[in-house]
C-alpha cells in the first residue's frame, strides 16, 4: 500500500467560501451574517436586491453582489448561490418570496 502524498486533512480542506461562513461573515461582501430570527427566518442572497446576474460569454450566468466594487479584471468577488446566507447589508429584493 502506498502512503498519499497530501495528508487527510490537506485533502479534506475548506473551501474558502464555506471557511468565511463559518466564521459568520459573507464571503462576497465580508461583512457580518445577518442573524437569524426564529420568527423571520433568515434571509438569502437570491432573495437580496443587491444581486446582480453576470453574463458569460459563453451564454452561461454567474450571480454576483452589486455591493463588491469591479475588480481590475472586472470580477465582483465569488460566485454566489441562491440559498447562500445573506449579509446585514441585505436588502429584499421587490416580489422576492422569504426563503423558508
Amino acid at each position: 500500500m502506498t502512503t498519499p502524498l497530501i495528508s487527510a486533512p490537506a485533502r479534506s480542506g475548506r473551501g474558502s467560501i464555506r471557511m468565511h461562513l463559518d466564521r459568520g461573515e459573507h464571503p462576497a461582501t465580508g461583512r457580518p451574517l445577518l442573524s437569524a430570527d426564529l420568527d423571520n427566518p433568515p434571509a438569502v442572497c437570491g432573495g437580496c436586491a443587491n444581486t446582480v446576474l453576470k453574463q458569460l460569454s459563453d451564454g452561461r450566468e454567474r450571480l454576483k453582489c452589486g455591493l463588491v466594487p469591479r475588480g481590475s479584471r472586472g470580477l465582483r468577488g465569488p460566485d454566489l448561490r441562491d440559498s447562500m446566507p445573506a449579509c446585514v447589508q441585505y436588502a429584499a429584493a421587490p416580489g422576492a418570496q422569504p426563503h423558508a
